[in-house]
Order: C-alpha cells, then sequence, then structure tokens
C-alpha cells in the first residue's frame, strides 16, 4: 500500500553552490530529521499556492505536514480537508532564539514519531483505515466533537481509552485544545454538587499521581462544613505548606450551594482545575529534566573521583555555602532517587 507524505515548507536543496549558511544549515538538519523515521513516500513543496496544490492534486497525500503558521495551514486544510495535518515550526523558526531550538527540535522528534505510528498501523489494517482517516479528517468541529462526546460517554471502556487519548495528544488537530476545554466546561456545568466533588477530587488526584501533591486530614470549619485537604508538594517532595480545600457535598446539597463554598478558601472550579493539572505537569517535566541534567553530571564525576569536594562539584547547601569536603553518603542517597524518579534511563548507566 502506498502512503504519500507531503511536506510543505522545505524542498531539499540539490546544488549548494551559492547557498547561504543558513540555507545549508537548514537544509542539512531536516534532510537528516526526515530521513530518521519511516513517513511513506515523501514529497516537497514550498509555501506558494501554485506549488503545494499542484503537488496536492499530483499524489493525493494522506499526510500533510505544514511547516509554517496556523494561518496558513488552515488554508491548506480548506483545500485539502481528507488528510492528516500536521503543524510543525520551520527550520528558520527552529534556530530563531537558540534558547528555544531544542524544545522546537524536541517537538518535531514527537510529531514525526507520531506520524511513522500512524502509518504503520495503515499498514498492518489496510485499506479500510485510509478510509477511516480520510473521513475523520474530513469532519467539522461540531461532527468531530460529538463522534469524540459519544465515545467518552460510550459503555465500552476500550472506546472511552482511544477518545481521550486522540483528544489528549499535543500533536493532534488543533482542534483538539478547544474540545478539551469544551468538554471538560460541560462536565463541570452538567455536574451536580457530589459530581462536582467527585471532579476536584479526581484532580487532585492526577496532582498526587504526578508528584505534586499530598492529601492531608479532612479539615472541619467552623460551621461545621468538612473539606478534603491537599498540601502540594515541591518536585523533590518538599512541603509547599500551601493547602487546598474541597468541599464534602452532603445529602440535598444543590450545585450552586457546592459552588458557593469554593470561594471561601478560594478553591478553583472544575474546568481551572483540570487545565493546571496539564499546566503544572507541562512545567514540572521542564524543571525535573534540567535538574536530572544536573544530578547526572553530578554523580558522574562524583563516581570518577569520590573524593572531590562539594566546591569543586558545585554543590551549594541550602544556607548558600559550599563545603570543602566530600559528598556524604545522605547526599549520594538523595541524589541517586531523585535521579531514578526523574531520569530512570541516566540512572541505570550510572548504577547498572
Amino acid at each position: 500500500m502506498e502512503i504519500n507524505t507531503l511536506i510543505i515548507g522545505y524542498v531539499p536543496i540539490v546544488d549548494t553552490t551559492g547557498k547561504k549558511p543558513r540555507e545549508i544549515r537548514d537544509n542539512n538538519y531536516f534532510k537528516e530529521l526526515l530521513s530518521s523515521y519511516d513517513l511513506g513516500n515523501i514529497y516537497y513543496s514550498n509555501q506558494t499556492d501554485i506549488n503545494w496544490k499542484a503537488k496536492r492534486d499530483e499524489i493525493n497525500p494522506l499526510i500533510i505536514v505544514y511547516l509554517g503558521s496556523e494561518y496558513y495551514a488552515q488554508e491548506v486544510r480548506k483545500y485539502k480537508n481528507d488528510a492528516l495535518m500536521y503543524l510543525a515550526d520551520g527550520a528558520s523558526s527552529v534556530f530563531y532564539r537558540k534558547a528555544e531550538a531544542e524544545e522546537k527540535k524536541e517537538k518535531h522528534k514527537k510529531i514525526f514519531s507520531e506520524i511513522e505510528r500512524m502509518k504503520k498501523k495503515i499498514k498492518e489494517d489496510g485499506e479500510e483505515e485510509v478510509q477511516n482517516i480520510r473521513k475523520f479528517s474530513a469532519m467539522s468541529y461540531n461532527d468531530m466533537y460529538k463522534m469524540i462526546q459519544k465515545a467518552i460517554i460510550s459503555d465500552d471502556k476500550e472506546l472511552n481509552k482511544k477518545a481521550w487519548e486522540l483528544l489528549m495528544n499535543k500533536n493532534g488537530h488543533s482542534d483538539f485544545i478547544w474540545m478539551r476545554v469544551q468538554l471538560i466546561c460541560e462536565c463541570w456545568e452538567a455536574s451536580d454538587a457530589k459530581g462536582k466533588e467527585n471532579f476536584l477530587n479526581l484532580a487532585m488526584k492526577d496532582h498526587i499521581d504526578n508528584g505534586l501533591a499530598l492529601e492531608l486530614a479532612i479539615h472541619t470549619d467552623e460551621e461545621g462544613v468538612q473539606y478534603r485537604q491537599y498540601e502540594f508538594i515541591y518536585p523533590n517532595g518538599q512541603r509547599t505548606y500551601y493547602i487546598r480545600r474541597i468541599p464534602i457535598a452532603t445529602k440535598g446539597m444543590d450545585k450552586y450551594g457546592y459552588e458557593n463554598l469554593l470561594s471561601k478558601y478560594e478553591t478553583p472550579n472544575g474546568a481551572r482545575m483540570l487545565l493546571e493539572v496539564g499546566q503544572m505537569k507541562s512545567e514540572m517535566k521542564k524543571y525535573t529534566d534540567v535538574e536530572a541534567e544536573k544530578i547526572y553530571m553530578i554523580l558522574k564525576e562524583w563516581k570518577a573521583n569520590p573524593d572531590k569536594t562539594q566546591r569543586e562539584l558545585n554543590i551549594i547547601d541550602p544556607e548558600g555555602v559550599f563545603h570543602n569536603e566530600p559528598l556524604k553518603e545522605r547526599h549520594i542517597a538523595e541524589f541517586s532517587r531523585l535521579l531514578k524518579a526523574w531520569a530512570e534511563d541516566k540512572y541505570l548507566e550510572l548504577f547498572p
């Protein structure tokens, strides 16, 4: 089965004579990137209408990757709405700001890994999967939303799971972001008092599962209202002393009365709290990736020379003091624990 992928915004350079260093750099970057993945038959076009429209009509791609702005990507989608569309940064954008380059490169890897997996699945499932993809891609926003909504409330657990995976895929259709928000808001508005309590506790459970919160003892206020309590913690497990309280709904309480209780301790509503979960998880990943690399380098140097002092390893204690003595066992134990939790592959490299 032939699977055609169209890349818009990059055309390989055949002859580098007279080309600027920037153009050669961009070309080499995409050449190496695309060669790392099995994307089917790859075709290329620049971003002018006459080029990509002609190429689209010629090859009828199943997958299109647009390297550029979302505005122009939508123009492509209008012209070819039965292909899977992916939006990614162009090479000039990747190298525009050095501080953002690695993050944008990682995004490219995620997108092309997803396309590779999709291509493999299409090969395995055959022509029927191709038709399903074209039908799905051609759906309007409302059609797609209704389809996902039905799948989520279905009794089929496997269908539920696939719908949520589709909706939560960060590299998927740009409309999924708004569908996610819409679905969360609709669920919150429709929930009764007990449903809203469960909604909030599920969001806090996600924080706990992500290692960012702990559940405390139930709190009872001066009016006799009970609250579940959660304390946020730092990624390394230290306390923040920031407590969030979620009211426990009582029999007969209506949803508006429940929402009024949220204001007492400035508890966010369900929509805000679920969106917060995703944001905090993303920020935690950025933080732990950086810290894991620092810890990895410290432990690597320590293994090579256990007599190196904390000053030589550039370690500062909480009071801002360097120590002229080697790492202690408690340091090694704590660094090892964090590295294993945040970057197990690096931990196993040092402690196989």
